[in-house]
């Protein structure tokens, strides 16, 4: 993880990236400092945050989907202090809780794989099913789906935000994977794409810039909204000490995903810098880079 403190050194690190980027002319003129001006220093100048804790509820936590039990063992309740923090003492412009909130009939419950409203693929008709097995389910809607243990019942229990979380007054909360043939891992849109939820409404109704996630489970819901976040244009990156994942073989492919597309990992100390706006991960600079050496060459 790297960290770009001041403009001399936000400076810098566009010089060297626009210097490997740039083929024919590599040097530092009026157009490259408007440039990186506009498209660089005044983002971070007039930088927006949302927080958004992913789906930090009792299930998850000490349920019937403990993300304790998955191979990774990792214990949601040591993230807790964390994400505490940065509920507490932090500043962030926006902040959103997101919940599972599945009927008890939910496509993703291994319970009900074989209920009469929906019907499986040849292939997962005449075997053995066990919780966590990848289906496909040819009817009403056509889908790829892991089957879970049932989870997050509206209403219920388990879908509660965890009592150790901290309720933040004039937060915002969304409530996801209510459809019951279609699941819905990202706080963005369903597992189809085909429902939006308002979260992206939101944020750019706030002027929303940079996404902070943190939450459960890093390799599943947390990977696919901060995904999302990112394919949306938002500068994003996940509070590492704050998420607990379920797979270790999974995590680590979300790791080389958020490589890929520029999501930070960063601990809590970037994190309380990013909030005073007072530092940013690299990765967020060669982001914006890119995107000056696109608008140099007529790219999108």
């Amino acid at each position: 993880m790297g960290v770009v403190q001041n403009e001399h050194e936000i400076r810098e690190e566009l010089k060297n990236e626009l210097t490997s980027l740039v083929n024919e002319n590599k040097t530092w003129n009026e157009d490259t400092q408007e440039l990186f001006t506009r498209v660089v220093l005044k983002p971070f100048k007039t930088l927006r945050t949302a927080l958004l804790v992913v789906d930090f509820q009792n299930d998850f936590v000490s349920g019937s989907l403990s993300i304790k039990e998955g191979d990774a063992e990792q214990d949601p309740l040591e993230a807790l202090p964390h994400v505490n923090n940065l509920l507490q003492n932090l500043n962030w412009n926006v902040i959103v809780y997101s919940q599972d909130w599945h009927p008890s009939n939910h496509i993703s419950f291994f319970e009900h794989a074989r209920n009469p409203d929906r019907e499986l693929a040849p292939e997962d008709k005449s075997r053995k099913l066990r919780p966590f097995d990848i289906v496909r389910f040819v009817k009403p809607v056509s889908t790829i789906q892991v089957l879970y243990p049932s989870h997050c019942i509206q209403g219920g229990w388990g879908s509660q935000l965890h009592l150790g979380l901290q309720r933040v007054e004039g937060a915002h909360y969304i409530k996801k994977g209510a459809d019951v043939y279609v699941d819905a891992y990202s706080a963005f849109s369903d597992n189809c794409g085909i429902k939006q939820s308002e979260l992206e409404m939101l944020l750019r109704k706030n002027d929303i810039n940079a996404v902070i996630g943190c939450g459960l489970a890093y390799d599943i819901c947390v990977m696919h909204t901060l995904k999302d976040a990112s394919k949306h244009g938002f500068l994003t990156c996940i509070v590492k000490s704050g998420s607990k994942g379920l797979s270790s073989l999974k995590m680590d492919e979300a790791n080389k995903m958020f490589q890929k597309r520029g999501v930070a990992i960063i601990d809590d100390e970037m994190a309380q810098l990013i909030s005073r706006r007072e530092a940013f991960p690299i990765e967020w600079i060669r982001l914006l880079v890119h995107q000056a050496h696109n608008e140099l060459h007529g790219k999108k």
